[in-house]
């Protein structure tokens, strides 16, 4: 094993927190066509659409925690680019695709890191204004005020969804392509 690959490890924690937030995000995320009708308590659509959200503020709140507490490589002050140095890798990556060239750094540096943080972030937003929701929607009555407000802060997260499946998953099919197979290690199928 390489000394990048070391540095690359991925913990069984953080393969588990990663599969539940696409699992119940992605879920949630298909589902929250089917869960406008609200207004009905025993709207099944809402239901499986709600549960699974909840299910996504589980694993966000988890990862959330392991990014302030967990172990060196799973904090976010080591990948989230937050300063001059780790913007300056984000910009040196654009550079590399421009010139039609993957870049080849550690795991969640520099363009990649920053991809990382914009997904956990808007998962973040759905999960909290997901929950604000949830502990507060009266099904049979129709949403006003903060709470309407709250509905359409989630809706406009639901839109910027696709934005970084597109950049996360295009990222991955990329690298697939090269022969580096990144995917793996999130299905614990590590050569």
């Amino acid at each position: 094993m390489t000394e990048l690959e070391k540095k690359e490890e991925l913990g069984i924690f953080v393969r588990f927190l990663h599969l539940g937030i696409l699992t119940c995000g992605l879920l949630a995320y298909l589902a929250s066509g089917w869960a406008e009708d609200y207004e009905h308590a025993k709207h099944l659509g809402f239901t499986v659409h709600k549960w699974l959200g909840m299910g996504l503020a589980f694993f966000i709140v988890l990862r959330l925690l392991y990014g302030v507490v967990g172990p060196a490589n799973a904090r976010f002050k080591q990948w989230v680019p937050y300063n001059k140095a780790g913007l300056l890798l984000v910009w040196e990556d654009i550079l590399t695709l421009l010139k039609f060239r993957l870049p080849y750094r550690q795991s969640h540096q520099g363009l990649a890191g920053l991809v990382q943080a914009f997904g956990l972030l808007i998962f973040s937003w759905m999960a909290f204004t997901g929950s604000l929701i949830f502990f507060n929607l009266q099904p049979g009555r129709e949403t006003a005020g903060a709470l309407h407000f709250i509905e359409e802060l989630h809706e406009l997260g639901e839109a910027v969804i696709p934005i970084f499946l597109a950049l996360h998953v295009g990222a991955v099919l990329l690298h697939a392509l090269t022969g580096r197979h990144l995917w793996r290690k999130m299905f614990f199928l590590n050569d």
